[in-house]
This record gives C-alpha cells, structure tokens and sequence, in this order.
C-alpha cells in the first residue's frame, strides 16, 4: 500500500524510522520503508545500519559516491513496490501520531504536500537565520498553500502515485541544493498533475548554522543559473521564479554593473548581518540573493566574451 522513500545524507534516522513503523503498523497497512544513504560518511551509515538491520519492512541501501538529491530520489522510487509514495526528508520529525493516518486519508489525490513546521526551541543564534527563513517563507497552512498549489511544492514531505512519479521525475542534472522541487512541481503542472496540500507537518529538525545556509543558498542560485542554460527546461518555469523576475527589472532599467558595485561594497556587512548576529534580516538575505545572482551573471557574461 505504502512506500516511504527516505533520502539520507550524514544523519541518524533510528528515531524517525521507530515513529514510522510504529504509526504504519497502528493504521494496520502493508508497508515498506527504503533508506538510501547518497555517499554518507562511514560513522553514519554503520550507525544506521546497525539500528535498521532487524527491522522489518526497513531496507538500507549504502551508495559509495553523493549522486545529488534528484538521482537519489529517482532512484528510491525506483525500488518503491507499492503504488504510493512517500517521501521524507532524513532530518525530520513527525509532530504526532496521526501523520501516517493523515496521509492514508488523502490517498485520493495524485499529489499530496504535508508541509513544514519549525519550533521555538530550535531558535538558536548559531542556527537564527535557517529558522527565522523557515518560519517566515515555509511554515505556511495548506489553505494558502493551495492558492497556488504547484508553485508551493516543496520536496521534504509529500505523496506521489507511482504511476505519475514514472512520468516526471527529478532532473538528475540538478545535483546540489535548491529549486529542483519548483522544477518539479512547475513539470507536474504543465502535465495537468494538480498538487493538494494539506495540514500534515513533519518537524525540520536538522536546521543548518548561519553560514552553512547561506553558501546552500549560493548552491541553490547556481542551480537556477544551470536550469536557465538547459535547453530541455520550458523557458516559461523561469518566469515563475521571484529571484529571475527581480533580475529581469534590473536587466531592463541596464543597472546590472551599478548593482554589482553596490553589492561588492556591501557583502562584507550583509554576510556579517547574515550569519554573526540574534537578528538576521530576511530583507537583507533577499538582497544578497539578488546580488550574488546579479553577479553570478556578469561573471558567465564576461567568461563567454
């Protein structure tokens, strides 16, 4: 009845596993639960592997090699034997018993987004800004999330037919952090896959510190930049995305070099406020997102000249 699909990458899953079996098998369903570690380091996996070796349902797949985000999941719902699919995240925590259950009750619909819920306890100074962003751009309810369904997809926790995820699955190309989930809900649109999200959380528990999340952010512009260079990406997902949208303003009014100055004379002290203070601004991480997009442009321009 249910595959959960779990992508892992240096983290200990034993708890999370535990809560799943544990909720399954309480709904009373046929189940499966597949683990991929993608090139984990070996005191993960061999910790994994101990607490999932006499679990049952449970399989543990340990690939030598990172084949990045995309190809992991790919190849998990590859392996997946039951028509539905569920994929979680490996740093995430289910917020009560009735997660499973929630699910099982939305089996009706093709495409199914539980959403993502922060908690006050995990606002630490060395972690402010992934939870400051988390709780202002992700911790959305389902009733707005559904205003705009497929842009709002987001990858850590949802439900997928199998017959659909056969379709259209990740862009393998995309091997790092970021925007290989709008791609894929922007894919499911055009091929008329609606998105129906609901109020069924998972707990993001492995929040990364300050300056792990801004050079993942980095990571997630460079994998815009490489969906705007493939030919075989509709060039209409990119007018979707607030980032390129911004840009394009600044490429009309011709002040591209006027901001990159700008943002070289200010990186210094937007990194500072980013990642050395209680009180990061969201505002300022927008704009530094912008500059370093806006310069990550001129620099491809200058090298293809």
């Amino acid at each position: 009845m249910l595959s959960i699909c779990i992508p892992t990458y240096n983290y200990v899953v034993k708890d999370l596993i535990e809560d799943l079996i544990k909720q399954c098998e309480i709904c009373n369903i046929n189940f499966e639960i597949i683990i991929i570690e993608d090139g984990s380091n070996k005191e993960y996996y061999e910790q994994n592997k101990k607490n999932l070796l006499q679990k049952k349902n449970v399989y543990h797949i340990i690939l030598p090699e990172n084949i990045g985000r995309s190809a992991t999941r790919n190849m998990l719902a590859s392996k997946a034997k039951y028509e539905k699919i569920l994929f979680i995240d490996c740093d995430s925590k289910l917020p009560d018993s009735q997660y499973i259950k929630n699910y099982i009750k939305n089996f009706n619909h093709n495409v199914v987004c539980g959403g993502t819920i922060y908690v006050k306890s995990q606002k630490t100074t060395d972690k402010i800004l992934r939870y400051k962003y988390g709780v202002k751009r992700e911790m959305i309810k389902a009733s707005e999330r559904n205003k705009n369904s497929n842009q709002s997809f987001a990858t850590n926790n949802f439900l997928i037919s199998k017959n659909i995820f056969q379709k259209i699955q990740f862009r393998e190309f995309l091997k790092k952090y970021g925007h290989e989930d709008s791609l894929f809900g922007y894919e499911l649109n055009i091929n008329s896959y609606k998105i129906h999200h609901i109020d069924n959380p998972v707990i993001h528990v492995g929040l990364e510190d300050n300056k792990t999340f801004l050079k993942k952010t980095e990571d997630g512009i460079s994998n815009l930049i490489l969906i705007q260079k493939n030919d075989k990406i509709d060039i209409k997902f990119t007018d979707e995305i607030k980032l390129i949208k911004a840009q394009k303003k600044i490429d009309k009014l011709k002040i591209n070099k006027l901001i990159n100055n700008y943002f070289k004379k200010f990186k210094k002290k937007l990194i500072n406020n980013l990642i050395n203070t209680k009180n990061p601004s969201i505002l300022l991480f927008d704009l530094y997102k912008l500059g370093y997009y806006n310069e990550k442009l001129l620099q491809q321009k200058y090298n293809n000249n």
